[in-house]
């Protein structure tokens, strides 16, 4: 039996039929495409909810010519702080932000950044974050907790304390009033050195809680205080500074390695740019937002003599959190700033 050989008019029509197939237009982006999953709990009246919903989506589709996908969720709609952590490391999202403060739970790499009175000023924290420091905490932790972090950057600068009980001037005044901290150590202790009632407690429930008098107050920056509209349910401000308050933007260190090398590529070029760019971009939003502190707040600056009692803090709150943090880094931070006095206090209590 001879084998079927069909027609020469049905193997016309099937050269035809993949002729046109062939020649459809086929787009090189399309056909690479990556989708990525962007989650913050912060607002986007914050920069780091912009910084999320607008400049890292428009930068990875630029630099990657489209083959990037961003999928946003702002604003709590998907997780919030250490939660987004947990996301990304079960592989729920893809890039994520907390706090230096809310990261906390998971490791002690970054708790040196908590440390109270570590960075002089914001050009302080510039300087040495955007060098040794932030590649040092980028290999850490990675080492530690499997986080491959982007960027560490400002937001809204350094800590102060709120409350809707009383005006506040001297660390005794906090007796008895609660007030929110991170879940870092560091925080807690803190505000227990100064008297107050450290009490953890969820970023995006915050209002609700002041509001129910869960809480009674928060360690934030004041531009959060304008911005979220905590003035509305804690109008008392005392300007103790002492914290700077970074965020960062991170990824699951074994997504990050699942990536194929060109979107690697775009990745690490996009936030090589937002570690510089963040912090002329905080200090616009920072100077908006605190127009709106006019008239709906009582703040007080501590004097001198006030302020030394704030300051006799941090050196128990270093203490409370010995080994979490690595005195190497901490003693070189502090040089470079010309922080010689604390550096003082701190080695004559044994603490560096």
């Amino acid at each position: 039996m001879t084998g079927y050989r069909p027609s020469t008019k049905i193997v016309s029509t099937i050269l035809v039929a993949l002729a046109m197939t062939v020649s459809l237009p086929v787009k090189i982006s399309q056909a690479e495409e990556l989708k990525l999953t962007l989650a913050t709990g912060i607002s986007p009246k914050v920069p780091t909810g912009w910084i999320i919903e607008n400049y890292l989506p428009e930068k990875l589709k630029q630099y990657s010519e489209g083959r990037i996908v961003p999928n946003v969720h702002g604003n709590k709609s998907l997780c919030s702080e250490h939660k987004c952590v947990e996301q990304a490391l079960l592989g729920q999202i893809d890039i994520g932000t907390t706090s230096s403060g809310n990261i906390g739970s998971f490791g002690t790499t970054f708790d040196i950044l908590n440390l109270p009175y570590i960075f002089k000023d914001t050009a302080g924290a510039q300087k040495v974050t955007n060098g040794w420091l932030a590649k040092e905490l980028q290999k850490r932790g990675i080492a530690e907790m499997k986080v491959h972090v982007l960027a560490i950057y400002p937001s809204f600068g350094f800590r102060n304390l709120d409350n809707n009980i009383r005006e506040v001037r001297v660390p005794s005044d906090l007796k008895g009033i609660k007030i929110r901290v991170t879940k870092t150590a560091t925080e807690f202790n803190l505000i227990k050195a100064w008297g107050g009632v450290p009490v953890p407690y969820d970023w995006g429930q915050l209002y609700e809680g002041l509001q129910t008098k869960v809480v009674n107050g928060m360690y934030i920056p004041d531009a959060y205080v304008a911005a979220r509209k905590f003035y509305e349910v804690a109008p008392y401000i005392t300007r103790v500074g002492g914290a700077w308050n970074p965020h960062i933007i991170f990824m699951a260190q074994k997504r990050y390695e699942e990536l194929p090398e060109w979107a690697r590529t775009v990745i690490d070029r996009v936030a090589a740019e937002l570690q510089e760019e963040a912090w002329a971009i905080d200090e616009e939003w920072k100077a908006k937002a605190m127009t709106q502190l006019d008239g709906n707040t009582q703040i007080y600056t501590p004097t001198p003599e006030e302020f030394k009692l704030w300051y006799k803090g941090a050196p128990d709150a270093w203490e409370a959190v010995k080994g979490s943090y690595d005195p190497v880094l901490a003693t070189r931070a502090l040089k470079e700033q010309g922080l010689d006095s604390l550096l003082a206090d701190l080695q004559a209590k044994g603490l560096l």
